[in-house]
């Protein structure tokens, strides 16, 4: 069975200022397990881990590729292929940038080479440097950044570096030579931590005793166990009507179901699409229009993330269409919020269009209470 939750769950899940029931102070985080998690006393992943189970990254090859060209630097022709097979062996895919935009965490490679000033190139009129062997250098630096948010606020996002190291030479005979050497070895070095990181988490998930990912996964399910039922009416039997654009919603009325297939949000985002808002626009204008109907509106995701982070993106997203709601007037009393994840599928699949059918937003008018029958 499904779990539950009224927005009052929400904002007690996602909000800085919530606490756990019966808390007299904020001492513990908002999402309390069986034992509550107090301020202070957390047992923190070591930060390695935090490379566990990566399946895709990407990596500003192209940036350092075309960096040596004005250098006049030979680097093989092969470099970006030879990093794809080091990848793919080790279980893992060379993202695009947009692959990277579309997938969770953004795990992203940053190379940033410095080569020594007598390569130039030079302005005209520039005076040139001439090549010194006993003073020259060539470095190059690579951090690795993915999101993450913080416990305290899981909306706050950030990028998060967990993983770096540099590397220089003194030898400046052959630059390019050195340059391609040392990104292999970097990718290499990055592969050997990963891979570290995969056998380490399992000992650290035997020390705790229980999967943290799972612990957190059933949190919500846990915390809505405990709270008391409330009676719900029965959504009204309506056909969904399909919305994509704006023109779709011109025959909404008080009892249209409406299932949105538009993408309100960019791929893995919580932030309302400029573009898309004019659908949401129109769906306020209706339950505005119906004072006599709350309705009941549901996030999904699409299947491509972990459980985890798809429940806390349905969570986010179904506080941003709550936002959106009230500040285009619509009264909270009027609507409720449910986030799923991707636990409830429309269609089976593991292409575009199940995905595409999986994540959605749907709007179920239900009864009021002074409703006439």
């Amino acid at each position: 069975m499904f779990p539950k939750y009224s927005l009052a769950v929400l904002f007690a899940m996602l909000s800085i200022s919530s606490v756990c029931a019966n808390e007299a102070k904020p001492e513990r985080y908002p999402a309390c397990p069986d034992t509550p998690v107090q301020v202070g006393k957390e047992d923190y992943q070591p930060s390695n881990l935090s490379l566990q189970g990566l399946t895709g990254i990407y990596i500003n090859l192209d940036d350092v590729i075309s960096s040596a060209k004005p250098k006049n630097l030979k680097l093989q022709a092969d470099l970006k292929d030879a990093v794809v097979k080091r990848l793919e062996k080790a279980g893992m895919r060379l993202l695009s940038k947009e692959e990277l935009e579309k997938t969770p965490g953004q795990p992203e490679m940053s190379m940033f080479p410095s080569y020594p000033k007598h390569l130039g190139p030079f302005k005209p009129g520039e005076p040139r440097i001439e090549y010194n062997a006993q003073c020259c250098t060539a470095g190059i630096w690579t951090s690795f950044t993915q999101g993450a948010s913080t416990l305290r606020n899981p909306l706050l996002n950030h990028k998060l570096g967990t993983w770096g190291e540099g590397h220089n030479t003194t030898d400046c005979s052959d630059v390019g030579k050195w340059l391609n050497e040392v990104v292999l070895k970097t990718v290499d070095n990055f592969i050997a931590a990963k891979q570290k990181a995969d056998q380490d988490y399992k000992a650290w998930q035997a020390k705790q005793g229980k999967s943290a990912a799972n612990a957190a996964a059933s949190a919500p399910e846990k915390m809505a166990d405990k709270l008391p039922d409330q009676p719900v009416a029965a959504p009204v039997a309506a056909k969904p009507v399909e919305i994509r654009s704006t023109s779709d919603t011109a025959a909404l009325a008080c009892d249209t179901a409406v299932l949105l297939y538009a993408e309100l949000f960019p791929g893995g985002s919580a932030t309302l699409s400029r573009g898309k808002m004019g659908i949401l626009s129109k769906v306020a204008d209706n339950m505005k229009a119906c004072p006599q109907y709350r309705y009941r509106i549901e996030t999904h995701s699409d299947q491509r993330a972990d459980d985890e982070y798809n429940e806390v993106l349905s969570a986010r997203r179904a506080v941003a269409i709550r936002n959106y709601l009230v500040d285009h007037g619509v009264d909270e009393e009027q609507f409720e919020l449910r986030f799923y994840g991707e636990r409830k599928p429309l269609v089976e699949g593991n292409d575009a269009a199940a995905w595409a059918a999986n994540r959605r937003v749907m709007v179920t008018p239900v009864k009021g209470k002074a409703a006439a029958y």
